[in-house]
């Protein structure tokens, strides 16, 4: 893999009727999400519910799937955790399952200093050849990367990007100002569109599962300097992006792939999926929309390739 994916779906896990992660459905879901705008994936993501999954489950999704897409395709491996060591093994079963890169998402819930986010990056980096994608999302985990800390951080040999969540448009102005070889990544499917004209390099979209030829549509307007275009397809999108998150991530996005036709199973708990009231709103507003869902028919099934659960 010369280069990292511009446009990458935060791939949903699904599970089977026992709750265990069904790897022939990721394979058949992974399969359709590249060949419907998506250049690469994020697997054991938020999306996919990382803090629910057990070291040997991502493993072998990371291995499976990148058995499914190829070496034509990127696979990013969320192995960042709250735990600095931790992170680092599962850095080390990424190289084993032949991941392209790394997610490092800011540790959690302990809020470290700055200089503690930066000596924890360090340590995985040094720790592995991958390339490295910070993830900086404060809303989830309750710091921000500074821009000081950002720009430390992208002098580290092997770290390349930066998946952005933090909704500053004048923050990521200034990373692209002051660190042009630092790629950006969008983390908010709202924020496509706005990043992107910021010059941002791509997107991890959470939409994708159903919107990728849409995107990647817009993402080739805006490289085009056809800003009226790309703009259309942004507002087109809005009630798509608000629907999807009405009961937060990955709760929504779950319940409409199973509600579109691509049974996945329920969400492990805590995720819990909408409740019927507002999963009747969800649907409602997404029948509005020309979307392109994974579907379940014999064709698609057998379009996999042999292996898996």
């Amino acid at each position: 893999m010369s280069d990292l994916a511009r446009f990458m779906t935060a791939m949903v896990t699904p599970y089977d009727a026992s709750n265990e992660v069904d790897y022939k459905k990721a394979r058949v879901l992974a399969n359709h999400l590249v060949r419907n705008g998506n250049d690469g994936l994020v697997l054991a993501g938020t999306t996919g519910e990382a803090p629910l999954l057990s070291d040997e489950e991502k493993e072998r999704l990371w291995t499976e799937v990148k058995d499914e897409v190829g070496p034509e395709r990127t696979i990013v491996a969320g192995s960042g955790t709250v735990d600095t060591h931790h992170s680092i093994e599962l850095a080390k079963r990424a190289e084993r399952a032949r991941a392209d890169a790394l997610l490092v998402v800011t540790p959690y819930y302990l809020k470290p200093s700055q200089e503690g986010i930066y000596q924890h990056v360090r340590a995985i980096a040094e720790s592995t050849s991958l390339p490295i994608i910070v993830y900086n999302i404060p809303g989830r985990t309750g710091v921000n990367i500074s821009i000081e800390t950002m720009l430390r951080v992208a002098e580290l040999p092997n770290v390349v990007g930066d998946k952005e969540a933090n909704g500053d448009m004048e923050y990521s102005a200034k990373l692209i100002e002051q660190a042009p070889g630092f790629r950006i990544w969008s983390g908010n499917d709202s924020d496509n569109f706005l990043l992107w004209c910021l010059g941002a390099y791509g997107a991890v979209s959470v939409t994708g599962h159903i919107t990728g030829p849409l995107q990647r549509k817009m993402m080739a307007h805006v490289d085009a300097g056809e800003i009226a275009e790309a703009a259309a397809i942004h507002r087109s999108l809005v009630p798509v992006t608000n629907a999807c998150f009405m009961n937060g991530n990955p709760s929504t996005i779950r319940y409409a792939l199973r509600k579109l036709g691509f049974e996945i199973g329920v969400p492990r708990l805590p995720v819990v999926e909408p409740d019927e009231t507002m999963g009747a709103l969800v649907m409602e507003e997404l029948a509005k929309h020309a979307l392109t869902p994974p579907r379940e028919t014999p064709e698609v099934l057998a379009a996999t390739v042999a292996g898996g659960t």
